[in-house]
């Protein structure tokens, strides 16, 4: 009797149910798109390092004609260095955080294959401005830089591309060759990302000891840990502005701050997605909810009578939660079968991670536990009512 009633509020009620089915259908849909679009996010921010706390980068533009500009940087550094709060000063081309940036095509070992790698023109001072670590090898000297129009031998890479290209980071000696030019690794270093940090060749970085003074000029500064940031962009712009040669300052900031605008739009993209998720849990709750109200209504007359003809109340639950949970296991069937079929366009489109299944079975169980808790909240509620109540309702 309890199948065959079952079956009977299986065909009686399919508009509700088929509504319940599609509506968890599509909450799967969006629900693990967006969950794969969110890890790609905090891939992103998990994996971009924090370095250069208190250095600050400067960018700045000499207006005057027929001007010894090399000069005219030197002079700019003695005055910075000269500032009690500032302890270290860098010439370096382009800013870390800063986006674009010139790049290397690297020839891999054993392969025709080339990787394409960021690459950053700075002098020694480079590595303790930016406070990283020297994990294998040396860092620069001041023998080893030379200016922008002299070719250079030697190199720093970042752990990351010592380990794409040679398995391992102790590979100091060893010599990286791009194009017609070749490089002795002197020192590895880490954590350190190219200035187009959020691209695949921004994890792999190469430093070549080769200052790049000229009308532009751009420079690191840090300053002392304990110095306000405020305080410290003005104090150095300030220091820039009142020397005798104009000059106008393009761009200057805390790489911080960098750091953070480039990922400010994984920020915002994880807020609204998590947004998302939450609200399309909401509405299969509301909806199950809805259902699950309009079953018990439609069939309480029915539970009652089950009752007074001996028919227990836990086989009827069990018939109840056995139905709602068929109609949540079409629902999730058909939404991680529109999720499989759309995947491969939704990463052709979005540049997301693969689909995983793993995804489809987690929000799957949890959308079936959700229907589980609100039919057993039902049961509950019936279960306190008396047979005449429940008849004469």
């Amino acid at each position: 009797m309890i199948i065959k009633t079952t079956l009977q509020f299986l065909a009686y009620r399919k508009l509700p149910y088929l509504l319940m089915a599609v509506i968890i259908a599509l909450a799967l849909l969006v629900m693990v798109n967006a969950a794969a679009v969110l890890n790609k996010a905090q891939g992103e921010i998990k994996h971009t390092p924090h370095f250069g706390e208190t250095t600050f980068s400067v960018w700045l533009k000499y207006l005057e004609q027929d001007v010894d500009y090399d000069m005219q940087a030197k002079k700019d550094e003695a005055i910075l260095l000269a500032m009690a709060e500032v302890e270290t000063v860098s010439f370096a081309t382009p800013v870390p955080f800063g986006g674009g940036g010139p790049e290397l095509k690297l020839q891999q070992p054993n392969s025709n294959d080339e990787l394409t790698s960021s690459v950053f023109y700075a002098d020694e001072q480079f590595v303790p401005t930016l406070a990283v670590d020297i994990i294998a090898g040396r860092n620069f000297t001041s023998n080893d830089v030379v200016s922008s129009d002299e070719d250079t031998s030697v190199a720093l890479i970042n752990k990351a591309l010592a380990l794409k290209l040679f398995g391992e980071y102790s590979v100091v000696g060893k010599v990286i060759t791009a194009g017609d030019s070749s490089y002795t690794v002197v020192g590895v270093i880490d954590p350190l990302v190219g200035a187009n940090f959020k691209s695949t060749r921004g994890q792999f970085v190469v430093v070549l000891p080769q200052v790049k003074l000229g009308k532009w000029t751009s420079m690191l500064v840090k300053f002392a840990p304990d110095t306000d940031t405020a305080i410290a962009q003005s104090m150095l712009e300030n220091a820039l502005q009142q020397q005798a040669l104009k000059r106008v300052i393009a761009k200057s900031g805390a790489l911080p701050s960098y750091r953070a605008a480039g990922l400010r739009k994984d920020f915002a993209l994880s807020a609204m997605l998590s947004a998302v998720m939450g609200a399309f849990m909401l509405v299969v709750f509301a909806t199950v909810w809805g259902v699950v109200k309009f079953n018990f209504v439609a069939r309480q007359k029915t539970m009652g009578i089950l009752r007074a003809l001996g028919i227990s109340h836990r086989k009827q639950s069990i018939a109840v939660a056995g139905e709602f949970t068929l109609v949540c296991m079409l629902g999730v069937l058909l939404g991680g079968l529109l999720s499989l079929l759309l995947s491969p366009w939704l990463q052709s489109q979005f540049s997301i991670e693969p689909l995983q299944a793993e995804y489809i079975l987690g929000f799957g169980a949890a959308l079936q536990i959700l229907v589980l808790v609100i039919v057993q909240l039902h049961l509950m509620k019936s279960q306190k009512q008396t047979i005449a109540e429940t008849i004469y309702q």
